[in-house]
């Protein structure tokens, strides 16, 4: 520039200074236009270079930061998509989509209180705009702030109804707060408005899975994979379903499939290695969890599953350092804590047990994790036999199972069940079992142990899976998922259908009773289905423990049941009507049945386990082994919640234990 132009510019109230960053700024422009054109050719790499020549001549431009934001993200650059979605904000106040935008990809960030801000702003530019509104929510949803959270997601859908993003959020909230009813039809409007989204479907079906739907929530899993074969969780959460109906094998061929889409997957991988621990493979579990362990070192649920495969293998030592880890990486970890002091027994110490008593009362804990030290904390007390403590701890623990269940809609109906029960009685009655007679598998030789839970079932599978020629496969429940309408549809069945639902169950198991290996079905609510049993295998042993109803009542009250079908165990008088149903419908079975029942009292193994032993061993129509009086020397795995105790000489402390807690529990 010569002297001449300088003198006119400066005249003009310009100075080259200034025209040279003008220019800059319209070049920048310049390129992000070009870069907008190379994205719709699919030229992203010409895009990309045009972005940072952008950038550098001018780096305040808001729209060429935004493109390079939403290029990171999509490739799942998440952090580069943040680093670039700030410069967009900080240099662009006006524009509510960028800002939007921004408390998106912070939330993903993990920076909730800058995604919050961020989701403000874009309000205070555009009231009316849906996205913001829905990523305010997950914002506030992840500090804690659930009423506001909640009312900004409904924002959301007011605004956009059927809007899927917000209506997955809003099933998401309603889901951790364990309401799995709202979650569910949440998660149902997502998919009705959206019958193509994958996600939706798939939380649907966690929330559906939650509630005991299992046929539903199968179906949902199903239609998600048809809609995406590479979509990970719909896989995990088909394994996570079939788990629950009993297939095993089948829940470990679904894992395996999500793995495979993501290699990166913890969760998928955790719950592999719980699939194969179900299967009594407790090598292949314990190697995967310390897989996930190793891509993952602090992903706790692995590190606590380790611990239980360990525990189930009387590697108390071991077990209680894995549990330990598990808390050291997420110390509010109820379930964790309570597995240390089961497995420490009289032995925990002050520190651990004041560390309990805080987190029982921490407000700000999950429930779900607030309710398991509650359970730890009672536990502890009652081995350190402060009963009144003990008492206390338990029946707070269990006031909020309740409250739980209710919110879910899955609290135990005492009136239902017993129609239920009352049902069954009337329609599978001598003569229908006549008539269906002979048209079951008439080889397989499983033996069903069944009874009140915490009547004895584990400690009398382990006595007699000792015999070289019975093999144990646990608590597998198969039969509740096997036909669809029970009891109404069995009269009906046919041969063929029959010969199915026998398939069917042997195929769920993780060993098959052939070459004169019999195998054992311990879940205790088979107690219920004795009549199918016999329909579908003839040649079955049926063996029902009993105990003291007052002892097998507070011990089911002791136990943190999460599982589905179990809320009756919350509550003492639920026990009792439970209790009731259990004893009216073995009094049926025993006038129906034609298998022969072989009754086993808790009390009566205690006291004289050999000779028990025995008459099981003789009922079973084998040969005695000496093995079997010794249960606590056992080297299968125990996949119960039993499984420390019975790895321990026979005891009989557990034997009116009832009379410690007198008084201290309504209808005892």
């Amino acid at each position: 520039m010569n002297r001449r132009d300088r003198r006119r510019l400066e005249s003009l109230g310009e100075s080259p200074e200034t025209t040279n960053s003008s220019k800059a700024v319209n070049a920048a422009k310049a390129r992000v236009r070009a870069a907008e054109t190379r994205l719709d050719d699919n030229d992203m790499v010409g895009a990309v270079e045009a972005l940072k020549e952008a950038q550098r001549l001018d780096p305040e431009n808001s729209r060429a930061w935004f493109i390079s934001a939403m290029i990171a993200f999509n490739a799942g650059r998440i952090i580069e998509a943040g680093d670039a979605i700030l410069k967009a904000s900080l240099y662009d106040d006006k524009d509510p989509t960028i800002h939007a935008n921004c408390a998106a990809i912070m939330n993903l960030c993990d920076r909730p209180m800058e995604a919050e801000a961020s989701a403000r702003h874009a309000i205070s530019i555009a009231s009316d705009m849906p996205e913001a509104y829905c990523n305010l929510g997950v914002a506030l949803e992840a500090q804690g702030k659930l009423p506001d959270a909640r009312e900004a997601l409904t924002k959301a859908v007011d605004l956009r109804p059927g809007y899927a993003d917000a209506l997955i959020s809003l099933g998401n909230l309603w889901f951790r707060a364990g309401d799995h009813v709202s979650a569910a039809e949440s998660f149902a409007s997502a998919v009705s408005s959206h019958p193509e989204n994958a996600m939706a479907r798939t939380n649907l079906a966690v929330a559906l899975r939650h509630l005991g739907e299992l046929v539903s929530a199968e179906q949902q899993c199903l239609e998600a994979i048809a809609l995406d074969q590479s979509y990970a969780e719909a896989h995990n959460a088909l394994g996570n379903v079939r788990l629950q109906l009993g297939d095993i094998p089948g829940a470990i061929k679904t894992f395996e499939a999500a793995v495979q889409r993501r290699d990166a997957y913890p969760e998928a991988r955790a719950n592999l290695a719980g699939a194969r621990f179900k299967a009594g493979d407790y090598k292949g579990a314990e190697e995967g969890y310390l897989d996930v362990l190793e891509r993952h070192p602090t992903f706790a649920e692995a590190a606590a599953g380790l611990g239980v495969v360990l525990l189930s293998q009387g590697r108390i030592e071991d077990a209680t350092r894995r549990f330990r880890r598990a808390v050291e990486i997420r110390s509010s970890m109820g379930e964790a804590w309570m597995n240390i002091v089961d497995a420490q027994g009289a032995d925990v110490n002050d520190e651990d047990l004041n560390i309990i008593r805080e987190r029982s009362i921490d407000a700000r804990l999950p429930e779900e994790d607030r309710i398991a030290f509650l359970f730890a904390l009672g536990a502890a007390e009652d081995k350190r036999r402060n009963y009144a403590e003990a008492a206390s701890a338990y029946n707070d623990g269990n006031v909020r199972r309740r409250r739980l269940s209710e919110t879910g809609d899955t609290a135990f109906d005492g009136d239902l069940f017993d129609a239920e029960i009352n049902s069954v009685i009337s329609i599978l009655d001598s003569t229908t079992l006549k008539q269906l007679e002979g048209q079951g598998d008439a080889e397989a030789e499983m033996i069903f142990i069944c009874g009140m839970p915490r009547s004895g079932t584990t400690l009398v599978e382990q006595m007699i899976a000792r015999h070289p020629s019975v093999n144990g496969a646990g608590e597998v429940d198969i039969l509740s998922g096997l036909p669809d309408n029970y009891p109404d549809d069995v009269p009906s069945l046919t041969g063929d259908q029959i010969r199915v639902l026998s398939d069917t169950y042997l195929a769920r198991l993780t060993m098959m009773p052939r070459d004169g290996q019999m195998v054992t079905d311990k879940t205790p609510q088979n107690v219920f289905f004795l009549g199918l049993i016999q329909i579908l295998f003839p040649k079955a042993k049926i063996i029902h423990c009993h105990r003291d109803r007052r002892d097998t009542a507070l011990s089911c009250y002791f136990q943190n049941f999460r599982a589905s079908g179990l809320d009756w165990a919350s509550s003492i008088e639920d026990i009792n009507r439970y209790t009731d149903a259990e004893e009216r419908i073995m009094e049926h079975w025993r006038g129906t049945l034609s298998i022969d029942i072989h009754e086993v009292a808790y009390e009566d193994v205690v006291k004289d386990l050999e000779g028990e032993g025995r008459k099981l061993i003789e009922y079973l129509g084998l040969d005695w082994n000496d093995a079997v009086a010794k249960p606590h020397e056992a080297t299968a795995t125990v996949l119960t919640s039993s499984n420390w105790q019975v790895r321990k000489p026979l005891y009989s402390t557990s034997v009116g234990r009832w009379n410690h807690y007198e008084g201290k529990f309504d209808d005892l």
